[in-house]
């Protein structure tokens, strides 16, 4: 009788190899795409880190804070991620890549920041790699960082009221410095009646920098002056800065 010869299956074989290699069955399926993407990251980013971080300028005009610098990382990343925070609170960030030395340059601006007083600028970096397949940042135990303090003159303003007749006082505001003119009113009056105990206060509002305010001038005898109205007044310049708030008060009847 004529002998057939038995083919031994490849995929019979590998598996018997490993079967007998591993001590158990093999799970099939690809492997995870977390994993690939572990191990390239750890690849990509071993040895990386911030070489140098610098804050050029900055500084604040008319509320808004801007400013710029330098950064450089080492082999094998090339890029960065920088975070921006002013006064400890995030308010943007960016990833940036390098030239061919690993360096480059940052600016940033943010809007609003108050004026007469000082703000801090921290800039925290991490080093990036990236390719045309992607970006990953570098993990490190703590980020570069950088700061820098900043601060704008708020405008600064004048006040002058006089009694116009025995139911009108005009009062006159001006500023100056900050950003500049041209500069308009900020007005708030208060009525304070000594007599029903009761206040009552209009709140800030534009309007020109004279404004005219109703308060009848009352007779010792007759009509005495039971209230008093103070009036305040801010001066805004063309960015939209305030200077403090100055006041005068006059004795009122109402």
């Amino acid at each position: 009788m004529k002998q057939v010869p038995r083919k031994a299956s490849l995929n019979a074989l590998v598996s018997g190899l490993l079967l007998a290699a591993c001590g158990g069955p093999l799970e099939e399926g690809p492997l995870s795409s977390d994993v690939l993407l572990g191990t390239q990251g750890s690849a990509l980013c071993s040895g990386a880190s911030i070489s140098s971080l610098a804050i050029s300028s900055f500084h604040a005009y008319g509320g808004e804070a801007s400013g710029d610098g330098t950064w450089s990382v080492t082999f094998p990343a090339n890029g960065i991620q920088l975070d921006f925070y002013i006064d400890g609170v995030k308010r943007g960030e960016q990833q940036l890549k390098g030239d061919s030395s690993r360096a480059g340059t940052w600016s940033f601006s943010y809007r609003p920041v108050s004026c007469g007083e000082s703000h801090t600028l921290e800039l925290k970096a991490y080093p990036l790699s990236i390719l045309s397949t992607g970006v990953e940042r570098c993990e490190t135990s703590s980020p570069a960082s950088t700061s820098a303090t900043f601060s704008e003159a708020c405008p600064t303003s004048t006040l002058s009221c006089a009694r116009a007749s025995t139911t009108q006082i005009t009062c006159t505001g001006n500023g100056s410095g900050g950003t500049g003119g041209p500069y308009t009113g900020k007005w708030q009056r208060t009525e304070q009646n000594h007599s029903t105990g009761s206040v009552y206060q209009s709140g800030w509002y534009s309007g020109p920098l004279s404004s005219t305010f109703y308060c009848p001038q009352g007779t010792p005898i007759l009509a005495p002056n039971n209230s008093d109205l103070r009036i305040e007044f801010k001066a805004r310049d063309v960015n939209g800065l305030e200077s403090n708030a100055l006041s005068q008060t006059y004795p009122c009847r109402f």
